[in-house]
């Protein structure tokens, strides 16, 4: 039986690359639910809406989008008048109907533009996955490394490739869903691939994959990197007392740090990097020493590869 998964993003339910990736995902066998904010919620991070209400719509209206596979599986589709770490609280929470199948792991993406180095900080991509990490549910992010319209279809294929190394490791029931036990559950195995197997499981670690355009299949374990936005300011119009400007840097540098992850997909590798679910100073937090054990020379980290 093939994992459910639970789909979000931060691109909104008209997002380009969410129907490419459902549609992957469904014609693999996968049952599906996606859960998305209703428009797009980038640079978004972990954004939660309080103190007023949020709307959910059950999008039976989509399906007709998707070439579904007679008798397969099942797809459910559902948009938030939120951001997308409220799409995964409302999934993960009990906001979705009672008939909505409990999802083995998240997948959140495939974004459109890159979210590399210190764009993680910024991202709604990352933060959707984050969240599910923080309730206990292994995480992936995804994105394209564009922001022009382009075919998806090598980063559905670079996704669908990382998300068949996660089910041999995961089970399809979430081991550590609620968090029932809090901090007292940790990490454990005999070497750090064994650890960080389990820290996925637990949702401590999860996955931050980013696909070059022209990808060609090659993948690269990789650290964040060093990616700086210069001059990110532009003064619009105004006066002495007030004036209108624009976020948006003039240019980006990115440093040719080695396993760097902007660096990588520089050189048209699909860089993914293990990503910690918890700040330092958290009980939860991943060791450096830990996280240095994620790096391998070529291809894709040795923890992720289950025998």
């Amino acid at each position: 039986m093939k994992h459910t998964i639970l789909i979000t993003n931060d691109d909104g339910v008209e997002g380009p690359g969410l129907k490419a990736l459902v549609q992957g995902l469904h014609d693999e066998g996968h049952p599906i639910v996606v859960c998305v904010p209703e428009r797009e919620r980038s640079a978004s991070t972990m954004h939660l809406t309080l103190h007023r209400p949020l709307k959910l719509r059950h999008r039976l209206d989509l399906l007709e989008n998707y070439s579904l596979i007679d008798g397969g599986a099942d797809l459910r589709i559902f948009d938030v008048s939120g951001y997308p770490a409220d799409c995964v609280l409302a999934a993960l929470g009990g906001g979705l109907p009672p008939s909505t199948p409990s999802p083995s792991l998240c997948v959140s993406g495939i974004n459109r533009g890159p979210n590399m180095s210190v764009d993680i900080l910024h991202s709604g991509t990352i933060g959707g996955a984050r969240q599910a990490g923080t309730c206990g549910l292994p995480a992936i992010a995804t994105s394209l490394d564009s922001f022009e319209e382009n075919d998806y279809q090598g980063a559905v294929d670079a996704t669908i490739g990382i998300i068949r190394e996660m089910c041999k490791i995961i089970p399809a029931v979430p081991v550590n869903m609620g968090r029932v036990d809090g901090s007292y559950s940790k990490p454990t195995g005999d070497d750090a691939d064994e650890i960080l197997r389990d820290a996925l499981k637990k949702g401590d670690i999860f996955l931050n994959l980013n696909v070059p355009v022209d990808w060609q299949g090659e993948y690269s374990s990789t650290h964040l990197g060093g990616r700086w936005y210069r001059q990110p300011i532009e003064i619009l119009e105004g006066d002495d007392k007030e004036w209108m400007f624009k976020l948006g840097a003039a240019h980006i540098e990115d440093e040719p740090i080695e396993h760097g992850d902007s660096h990588c997909v520089r050189l048209g590798k699909a860089s993914v990097s293990t990503l910690g679910t918890w700040p330092q100073g958290h009980p939860l937090a991943i060791s450096d020493a830990l996280m240095e054990e994620t790096i391998t020379d070529s291809g894709l980290p040795s923890w992720l590869i289950s025998s």
